[in-house]
Formats: structure tokens, sequence, C-alpha cells
């Protein structure tokens, strides 16, 4: 062949030489161009590898976040304070709320919550897309230097972003630009970096750095052609008009073009050469010209013949490739060096990535678009029990059955097309083995044109989350319930006044809203919210209030009464973070308050003609009620009662006497105890009584005190103690059944008042058991409190004793007798008869119910039996009336003839009233005059008519007689009359229909009857 290309030369002479030296010198000029590609080529795809090793870190560092689920920012920073080692990827990493805020810094923590980006585009993009970024360069804020950002998003448990991470990178430090910085083509060439917008990134000139690349002052063709998309190797100008040779390739992890400069003068400076030798020797050496030509070549083209085999080999085994020995002093050794630098820095880029996924707590692992692994970590390796040599260029295992791989085929179909997919799955690795729970998260990994080349798998355990969202879900549950069954209106609202949490209750005021995520204004309305605002600020700002208020008219229950409670909801700091909300329905309580005034001035009326001192006092022993005798005996008169207590109302002394038996009275039994004070002169002695006062639920309320005048029966007592005939005699007349029994529980003693009580004599009794005496069932009933009295222990209990005649109720008291030695030698027994004093208790309590005078049910038995009535009928579908009456003139009768008058026209009045209805109808008085009738079960409402009729012809014939004296009566009457279709009505509303329909009668001239419209 050189002979071939010898004789081609030596025919055609100079024009063969001039065609193989123009041929050689294009050749090289096109081989300069391409290595300039390559070595720029070779550095995009190493700045490339950087990025991703970092996104890659990330990534991963941002999983872990999200597996923490933080509720706040607060532990974020020694969070990040704990992995030192990202400053070895990254210049400063950073955490960034919603806001824009800097919640957590790596390099400088004094720096958190001092700077905002929000309106840095690559956090919008973050927000926007829920994926990382890799920012525009832009000048940092503090210390001016020229920087990029890498972001990941940390996404809470439903998908939101709750933080931004961003990993900031200075563009001239060598840990992301390496050696880049010392790269140059030639003596004067250098390497740039642009964006795809025209900012420059890097440039040996650091003051080009974030300026346009090709501004309008200063074009360049060559550049702006690139920004259009042109890859590859061209000539061109620069700005100070240097003849260049331009290179530009694209980032794929990034919108940069990687661009060098390589001066016209230097780059061909050789081929120049070469031509101007080969010029010159044309003419002498024209026969030699085609040899010499061809031999140039060849050497010329070794090395970079060496480097193309050198370059295929890193390519087949990259971990496996050393150094040339030596490098030319020419282009080609520059490429050679280039090349080689790159690989030892690719090599560490990969051994850096391997060293922190092999430690992070997941596994991971990369595979291309064939589905081959790429890259394993060595958690991976472990799980698959393969090494990372023998996994590489493997297809993708199940890490489980084949039963997963429906499912990974799916999640590997979506990722093909871009889509990143988050999967579960349970595993027990062998028989009896705990079961855990794994997270998947499949990456795709897209070309900066968007095209699939493969994805990103991350593998972690996530049993312990699941467990605690289980346990989380449970106790949910169990607070709902729980809340769900108060009869109350349960809620809670966050700072910002939106319900976090309602009950049913709340619910169903609401038609079912769950109103949760609403605000208080939105989901109350605006006038309800005006009523509870002041309350709710005040427990936002650390206060628990408690107040009465009445309900929502809106909502239908204006009527009601509700009592609310607000509640602070502090964190373990003392910040309030929200506000509990507690409302009970407290309307009955407060109408039963209304009910106890009314009722305590019957109670007055009937407590005082009882020859007793009569009091009521709270659990506090403040005094509610005192009858006119014992107002009279302390000294107070008419007075309010407001301070008066127990002991102030009796003085030290006799208070004392009292003091032990008020803790019995308050524990809900009934005690009956002696009192001794002063009296005319003399000691007296009184008998006290301490009932306590129970609601229907049993709890005590207070208690009444009642006091009898017992100074006789107390002195008797003590004169029996003159002589043991005296004492018989005295025993043998007391109105109370006296034994003593000694230790053996034998009687030893026993008074007349056995024979009058039993029909036995008391001499029979001497020397028989206690069991014989009294009878087993009665002795078995008590034998705990004679065990109690002969341990040394009085005892008092009430009891039915029977008796000759009829039963009696006992006031028993058993007694210790207690020896000079401490010894209990027996009990005295004493029985008082209370049969009668219980009997008027009952007739206390009776009384509280019917009206002194007239002997007909007052106000508040008429309370009580009027809904009664309206549920009969409501109940049966029956009609029924209301009648409310009252006396014509009646104040007339009373100021002209006297009160004494005025009650006995009463009297006389409700006599004929009762008289002129049916057994079964209901007769009360309400008040004075007032007096109310209740029909029930009418045919029609001529029923109710006819019998107002009959009640107006009683009422008026015949006269009235008063001191023999004839005096003319007349009455008017309301009716209310309803039918048993009708509309529901409550109590009050028909006893206001009788009232206005008695003013309508009052107003048509008396002595009539009016029905309610």
């Amino acid at each position: 062949m050189s002979l071939g290309v010898a004789a081609v030369v030596l025919a055609a002479t100079f024009a063969v030489a001039t065609v193989a030296l123009q041929f050689v010198k294009t050749s090289m000029r096109e081989s300069i161009a391409q290595e300039e590609f390559a070595r720029v080529s070779a550095l995009a795809d190493a700045v490339d590898q950087k990025f991703i090793s970092r996104r890659t870190l990330l990534k991963t560092f941002g999983d872990s976040v999200e597996a923490l689920t933080l509720a706040d920012a607060a532990p974020l920073q020694a969070f990040l304070e704990r992995h030192a080692s990202l400053r070895e990827a990254f210049d400063n990493v950073a955490f960034i709320d919603m806001d824009g805020n800097l919640v957590a810094n790596l390099s400088n923590a004094g720096q958190v919550r001092r700077i905002n980006v929000k309106d840095r585009a690559y956090f919008r993009d973050t927000v926007a897309s829920k994926e990382g970024v890799i920012s525009e360069p832009y000048r940092n804020r503090l210390n001016g230097l020229a920087q990029v950002a890498i972001t990941e998003p940390v996404l809470d448990s439903e998908g939101r972003v709750q933080f931004v991470i961003s990993g900031s990178i200075n563009l001239k430090e060598r840990n992301i630009l390496g050696d880049l910085a010392s790269v140059r083509f030639g003596e004067t060439g250098y390497l740039f970096i642009t964006t795809t917008n025209g900012i420059v990134v890097d440039h040996p000139r650091e003051e080009r750095v974030l300026e346009a690349a090709s501004p309008q002052t200063a074009r360049n063709p060559e550049i702006e052609r690139a920004i259009r998309g042109f890859e590859g190797a061209t000539e061109g100008v620069n700005r100070e008009g240097v003849h260049g040779l331009y290179a530009f390739r694209r980032l794929r992890q990034a919108d940069w073009i990687m661009g060098a400069m390589y001066p016209r003068d230097e780059a061909f400076a050789h081929v120049d050469a070469i031509e101007r030798a080969a010029w010159a020797g044309a003419f002498v050496l024209a026969l030699l010209a085609g040899a010499i030509a061809l031999a140039v070549v060849r050497q010329q083209l070794k090395p970079l013949t060496a480097l193309h085999r050198h370059m295929l080999r890193a390519q087949a085994a990259p971990t496996e490739v050393t150094a040339l020995r030596r490098y030319t002093n020419d282009e080609i050794g520059d490429l050679s060096r280039t090349f080689d630098r790159l690989i030892r820095q690719r090599q560490a880029d990969e051994k850096f990535l391997r060293d922190i996924t092999d430690n992070l707590p997941a596994m991971v692992s990369h595979a291309d678009a064939q589905g081959r692994y790429t890259f394993v970590n060595a958690r991976l390796c472990e799980k698959l029990g393969q090494s990372a040599a023998q996994l590489i260029g493997q297809p993708v295992q199940s890490m489980r059955s084949p039963g997963d791989d429906a499912a990974l085929e799916a999640g590997l179909q979506r990722v093909a097309m871009g889509e990143s997919v988050s999967l579960e799955r349970r595993d027990a690795s062998g028989p009896g083995a705990q079961e855990r729970f794994f997270q998947t998260d499949l990456i795709p990994d897209l070309d900066h044109a968007g095209q699939y080349r493969g994805y990103y798998a991350m593998t972690f355990d996530v049993t312990e989350r699941k467990r605690i969202e289980v346990s989380l879900a449970h106790s949910e549950a169990k607070v709902r319930i729980i809340a769900d069954n108060i009869p109350a209106l349960v809620s809670h609202v966050d700072a910002s006044l939106n319900y976090t949490f309602v009950n049913a209750h709340i619910r169903a005021l609401h038609r079912n809203d769950s109103m949760v995520g609403q605000s208080m204004p939105e989901a109350r309305g605006a006038a309800d919210f005006a009523v509870v605002e002041p309350y709710i600020r005040r427990a936002l700002a650390g206060e628990t209030v408690v107040v009465e208020k009445k309900g929502d008219p809106a909502r239908g229950i204006g009527e009601r009464t509700y009592k609310a409670h607000y509640i602070p909801d502090q964190d373990a700091s003392g910040a309030v973070q929200g506000v509990f909300a507690m409302t009970f329905d407290i309307t009955d309580e407060v109408n039963v308050r209304k009910a106890l005034t009314e009722q305590e001035k019957r109670l007055r009326d009937v407590t005082d003609s009882i020859p007793a001192l009569v009091g009521y006092f709270d659990t506090e022993e403040n005094c509610l009620y005192a009858n006119s005798r014992a107002r009279q005996m302390a000294d107070h008169g008419d007075r309010p009662l407001d301070g008066v207590t127990l002991r102030s109302a009796l003085g030290e002394s006799m208070y004392a006497q009292h003091a032990p038996y008020i803790p019995v009275v308050l524990a809900g039994k009934q005690v009956r105890f002696p009192l001794h004070a002063p009296l005319h002169g003399k000691d007296g002695h009184f008998q006290a009584h301490l009932i306590p006062d129970k609601d229907l639920d049993g709890r005590v309320l207070g208690f009444y005190l009642m006091t009898f005048n017992i100074t006789a029966l107390k002195q008797a007592e003590l004169q029996r103690a003159d002589s043991e005939n005296r004492l018989r005699t005295i025993t043998d007349n007391l109105p109370a059944l006296i034994t003593y029994i000694d230790r053996e529980e034998n009687v030893t003693f026993a008074n007349a008042t056995h024979r009058e009580w039993f029909g036995l004599e008391p001499s029979q009794l001497l020397g028989r058991p206690l069991h014989d005496v009294v009878g087993h069932g009665v002795y078995q009933k008590r034998k705990a409190l004679i065990d109690r009295a002969l341990a040394g222990e009085r005892v008092e209990f009430e009891d039915q004793t029977p008796a000759v005649g009829a039963g009696r109720v006992a006031r028993i008291s058993l007694v210790p007798d207690i020896g000079a030695d401490g010894a209990t030698n027996g009990i005295f027994s004493l029985c008082l008869d209370i049969t009668a004093l219980k009997a008027v208790e009952s007739q206390l309590i009776e009384l509280a119910r019917l009206d002194t005078l007239t002997g007909l049910p007052n106000r508040l038995a008429f309370n009580e039996l009027l809904p009664a009535a309206l549920l009969r009928a409501q109940r049966t579908g029956s009609a029924m009336a209301l009648m409310f009456l009252d006396i014509d003139a009646f104040k007339t009768i009373n100021d002209t003839l006297g009160h004494a008058s005025g009650d006995s026209v009463l009297v006389e009045y409700a006599n004929r009233l009762r008289s002129s209805v049916r057994a079964t109808d209901i007769v009360a008085r309400l008040a004075g005059d007032e007096f109310v009738v209740v029909l029930e079960n009418l045919p029609a409402r001529d029923a109710a008519a006819g019998v107002a009729q009959k009640i107006l012809a009683q009422i008026r014939a015949p006269a009235f007689r008063l001191d023999s004296q004839p005096l003319q009566v007349t009455t008017s009457i309301g009716i209310a009359f309803r039918l048993g279709g009708d509309a529901p009505v409550t109590a009050e509303e028909l006893l206001a229909h009788a009232d206005s329909a008695l003013y309508a009668a009052k107003s048509a001239g008396r002595n009539r009857f009016e029905f309610s419209d």
C-alpha cells in the first residue's frame, strides 16, 4: 500500500502532495475538534454523576425525615446536626417550612427563623411539583457567593409538602465541579458553563458569573446557537475578538450547557506547523511527499489510537481501569490526562455514594430501562444473599414470593411512564417470625429530554410506624366512643379557632355536619359565635372559663339553658394549642331551683305552726331556712339568713354538742341526740333530730334540724339515780323500754314498759337470754350492733319493734356500761317510741304539697299533677280542659270584712268548687284567690262549658254566710281546652292560655267564663 501511495504521489506530483496535505490538515482539525468535544462530554458526564449522587443522598435523607412523622419543626435542627456527614456533599443543608422560613440550618443555626426564601423559584417549584429540583444559579444574599440549590420535598402522611430540604453548593467549590477550575485547553483556552437561559454559571473570570453569556453589547453567535440546542464542536469569535474552537454539551441533570473555548492559533498550531513544513519541503521532497505524509499521519494518530483503546477499556470495566503510564506533550496527552483524571473522580464519587448508601437504614438500588441492576447497596446485597458484583447487570429480583411480582410489575409500568410509585408489603421471613412491614419507593430516572433511562428503588422497614398508626387509630376510636356517649356537647378547636374534633351530639345538632376543619364563625354562625367568642379568647389566654348561657335559637334550642366549660389545651411547655369545650344542658336544674324557691315559702307556712325549732342547713352548715320559733330563739327576726351558719346560730357551747353528729347525718343517716342548754335560769334538756335531705340518687344535699324540749324527761332520769327503788319507779313510768343486758347477753333488768309493749311482766324476763326475749329474727338483725356495744361503742339506731296491738317505731340506744377498769360490764338498752314523731315527719312532707287553709293541693302539687294529666291525654288521645278561676272582688272582701272573713270565703269557695266537679278531677289552690281545675276524658268542648256553668251556679247560690250574714260571691273562669289530636303543649303554655281566658272573662264583666283562642 505504501508503494502504491508513493507511485500515486510520484504520478500526481505536486497536485497529489497538495491534496494529501489538505486532507491531513482537515482530518487533524476535525480530530482536534472531536477530541475537544469528547473532553467536554466527559466533563459534563462527571458533573451529571455528581448531581445524581447528591440528589440520591438528599432523597434518601428526606425519606428518613418523613419516616419520623414530625408534628412540627422543633426537632429538625438537632436531627440535622446529627448528620454532619452531609457537609461532604453540600456546602450547607437547610430545612424550609411552607412559609419559606429557614427552620433548621446545618452551617449556622443562628440564621434559623431569620431568613425567608419564599421568593426563590426553586422553593416554589418544589412545593408545586412535590419533586426535587436543581435551581437556577443565584447569588447568596449573605456571602455573595454564586450558588446552586438541590431540593427535595418532605411529605406528611397525607402526601402534602411539610418541609423543603435545600442543599446548597458553591459553584467554585471543588466538591461539585471537581478539577474543572484547573482544566485548560492549550495555554489560554478555558472551560465555562452557562444555563439554557444564557446565564453564566462558571467562567475563569469570576466577574462573568451570573451575567449574560451573550449580552446585547457583545453578542456571541456560537453561544446563542448552543442555547438554542446545538451540541458539538464549531468555530467562532469571542467578545475579545479571539478566533477559537468551541465545543458544547448539555448536562442531563440540570439545564446547563458546558462549553470550552480553545483559541484557534493554539488548537491548530501543530497542524499549521505541519502545513508550513509540508509546503516548504514540497518542492524538494516531491518524490517522498506521499510517503512522508503517510508516515507523519500514522505517527500523529498513534497516541490517539492508544487513547481510544484506553477509553474502550474504561467503558467496559470502569472500576478496574488504571492510568496510562506516560502522556505525550501535545493535545492527545492533555486529553489523556483529563480523561484519566475524570475516571479517578468518577471512581471516588461512586465510592462516596456507596459509603453513604451502605450506611442508610434502607435497601437502595438502581436499574436501567431493561430492568438490570446498575447499582445496589450493602443492605440489599445482604437481603438477596448475593454480592454487588453478582447482582450488577442481572435482572431485578423480587425480595419475596412470586406473589409480589404482580404488584411490582404494575408499579414498574407506572414508573416507566415517569410516575413515582410507593408500594407497601408484609413479610415474615420464616415460621413463627414476627411479621414486618416494608415500604418501597420507585423513582423514575429521566434524562434532560424526559426519556426513561431506568429507576431508583429504596425500601424501608416501616413496621414501627405501622404499629404506631394502628395504636393511634385504636386510641382515637376509644376517645370518640367515650366522647359520643357523654351527655354533653364536646368539641376541640385549635389556636386558629378551627374545629379539630366534635362528638356525635354536636354533629346531630348541626345536622350531621362533621365541622372538622371549619372555623367556629363558619360552623356556628356569626351571631352564636359572637356570644361565645369572649370566653374562647379567655381560654386561649390560659384561663379555665365556666359560664351559663341560653341555647342558640337558630338551632331550635333557644329555650334551653346550658353550662359551658372552656378548658385551655396546653402542651408540655405550657403553650396553649387550642380549647376543649364541654357544654351541659342544665335546663331541668334551673327549673328545679325555681320550684325550690316556691316550695320554701310553703314550707315556712307549715313549719311555723310546729311546736319545735326547725331549720335547714346545706352540707357546708349554712342556714338556708329557719321557722319562726327558731328565728325568735336566735333573736334573728325576719332578717335574711345570709352568712348565718349552724355554729353562729347555736353558739359555741350548743354547737359543740351538735358537732359529733353532723358527720353522721351528712353520711345519709338520721340521728337523734340530747342537748343541754339554760332554760328560764335552770338547766334545760332538749332532744335534737338531724334528718338528711337526699336527692333521687341518694346524694345528701343538706339536713333538717328539729329540736324538742325534753327537760322534764331528763330531770326524771336524773332523779332515778337516787335509789334503786326510785329508779324502778321512774323507769317503769318512762315512755321508754329500758333493759340491761350483761356480757353473756342475758337480761338482768327490764322496766314496766315491757308489760305495756309486749304484755310480759318484767320479772319474767330476768335471767333469760336476749335472743329468747326478742326472738331469733330480731336478734340476728341486731347482733352486729350488740357486739359493737359490748366492745365499748355507743350504738343508736331506729327499728320497727313488734308490740301488743300494733308495731312501734323505736329509737334504740345501746349504751355500754364501762367499769372503772375500762371493761364493758354490760349494755343499757333504751328504746324510745318515736312512732308519733315519725307520723309528724310524714305529715310535714305531706303538708308541703297541701294548702293548709283549704286542704286542696297547692301549687307544688299542681305542678306535678298537670304535666301527668297532659301525658295521659296525649297517650289516650282524649280531650281535656284546664280552668283558671278567681273570686270576683275578693280584695274588697278582705279590705272591708277582714282577713279572717276572707279566709272563711276561701274555705267555703274551695268546698263548693270541689263539690261541682267529679272526684277524679283535680282541684288546686295556686295562691290567694286563684284556683285551678283539671278536667280529663271530656267528650267535647261543650262538656267543659257545662262544668263551668255548674261552678258559676254553685258559687252564686246559695249566698255565703259570714257571722250569720249573707254575702253574695261570684267567680270568673278562663278555660284552655285541647283535643286529643292537637299539637302537644307544655303545662306552662296551657296555664298561660287559661290565664289569658280568665283575663278575657274579667274584662267582659265577671261572673262568667271564656275559652282561650
